[in-house]
């Protein structure tokens, strides 16, 4: 079985701002996934440090969740092909991925307060994304 890390990062007035080939990353096995995780979870931070800088009135999504493929994938093509099956095929329209998520952080980054970006929402994007 396969593991994959989604990540994604957005000005909620201007769209996604993270770099091609950032947004997916497959993995053999849990524990790199995690390592991965965990990378990516402090890069996104400063990212938004920076982009924070650049505009202080922003507000600012960045959310990032580990999968465990039901299938082997090899690549980060293969393994959004077999989401966009898990969502065809899914008879739970609220929750396409349910025990496919092992692990999800997600925070949404105003000027004046840092709260919680919901995983609902987070796998909503996701799902719209892979349609």
């Amino acid at each position: 079985m396969s593991y994959i890390v989604i990540s994604s990062f957005e000005n909620v007035a201007t769209g996604d701002l993270q770099s091609q080939g950032e947004a997916i990353a497959v993995f053999p096995s849990e524990a790199p996934a995690r390592t991965h995780f965990a990378a990516r979870a402090s890069a996104l931070a400063a990212a938004v440090r920076t982009a924070r800088e650049s505009d202080a009135n922003a507000t600012f999504i960045s959310w990032l969740v580990i999968l465990h493929m039901p299938l082997e994938v090899a690549s980060a093509e293969e393994a959004l092909e077999d989401l966009e099956l898990v969502i065809e095929e899914t008879d739970t329209v609220d929750d396409p991925f349910g025990e496919l998520v092992v692990d999800y952080q997600g925070r949404r980054y105003a000027p004046d307060a840092e709260t919680e970006y919901p995983r609902k929402d987070a796998l909503q994007v996701l799902e719209a994304w892979l349609t």
